[in-house]
């Protein structure tokens, strides 16, 4: 195997990463029990790639695999950088460095959400390009034609609006999208087989109640409002003649009500009024299914988020770190 991904290595020198990770494909099915995964650094110096592979055995470790050839840029000299690179972008000539585009970014540290992602889009990555998922021309396609459907991009003249505001090619966009496709498939690669038995275990947590949801300009409204309904006055016709009040019926999780019952009343906050209509027990439909291997997905990466070395180098490492 050392031997063939050693041969495998000799061949990418000369190739850009997108040609190099099809020479992997032969490699993974001459030896399917191991996991590959290619590394690359271009050399801002001259613009010649420098690859790695990463070969992992399950419960055994990694070997790390590099290749260098004589005509090669010289070790001493790896790693210089340009000063452009410290460039974000540029406005009407006015240069905006990474750290400055940063220190503008200060609301990131506090958003665990967003950290969240970035950290997430990361392990997907890495995942893929360990175990990759490979998309037939016809289904890049589809998923192009998907993407420009969701975005009311329906006619060519839009699309390349879209796309010229963003600074991006068609070929760009068709990257893009290969990577949410891949991402799509591998969740359903993780979560095959698997929903059911989630249900079954977690069956409580995919109850759901239909309520009644009041919001008010003040806690005066509220609770006048909420006397006038336990007394049992309609809670639509009520809504309707309090100036200012608003009212949204949807279906939530149960647990959001805790152990209220159909036609109790509760009181969120003191400007919101909450009246349970209904409340019902889960059912495997397709709409659950997806709730079930949405859980499922997320189960997957936290785990692998337990196992990751996260390393933050922009803003405050040590609280980005404890998000």
């Amino acid at each position: 195997m050392l031997a063939d991904a050693l041969d495998v290595l000799r061949d990418l020198a000369d190739l850009e990463p997108a040609q190099a990770q099809e020479h992997l494909r032969d490699l993974r099915e001459r030896h399917p029990e191991t996991r590959f995964r290619l590394l690359w650094q271009r050399e801002e110096y001259d613009g010649s790639l420098h690859y790695d592979l990463l070969i992992k055995e399950p419960g055994a470790g990694t070997v790390s695999l590099s290749w260098c050839p004589d005509r090669a840029l010289p070790w001493p000299l790896r790693g210089v950088h340009r000063a452009s690179e410290l460039l974000l972008l540029r406005v009407d000539g006015v240069g905006v460095t990474v750290a400055d585009a940063v220190a503008r970014l200060d609301f990131l540290w506090d958003e665990a959400r967003l950290a969240d992602r970035i950290v997430t889009g990361a392990l997907l990555q890495a995942e893929l390009e360990e175990s990759p998922v490979e998309l037939t021309g016809e289904e890049l396609q589809e998923a192009v034609d998907a993407f420009r459907r969701a975005r009311g991009l329906l006619t060519a003249e839009r699309t390349r609006a879209w796309l010229e505001r963003r600074c991006l090619t068609e070929a760009d966009l068709r990257e893009l999208v290969a990577g949410e496709a891949a991402v799509a498939r591998l969740r359903e690669r993780v979560t095959a087989g698997r929903a059911e038995a989630y249900f079954a275990e977690h069956r409580a947590e995919f109850d759901t109640a239909r309520i009644a949801r009041l919001t008010f300009p003040d806690a005066e409204s509220a609770d006048r409002v909420a006397a006038e309904i336990v007394a049992g006055a309609d809670c639509y016709a009520v809504a309707e003649r309090t100036p200012g009040a608003r009212l949204v019926v949807e279906d939530v999780p149960r647990a959001e009500v805790g152990e209220a019952e159909a036609g109790e009343i509760l009181s969120p906050g003191p400007r919101t009024l909450i009246k349970v209509i209904s409340v019902a027990e889960a059912v495997f439909d397709d709409a659950t299914r997806r709730r079930a291997e949405r859980r499922v997905f997320e189960e997957w990466i936290e785990e692998r988020r337990r196992t990751a070395k996260i390393e933050w180098f922009w803003g405050t490492a040590a609280r980005t770190s404890a998000l």
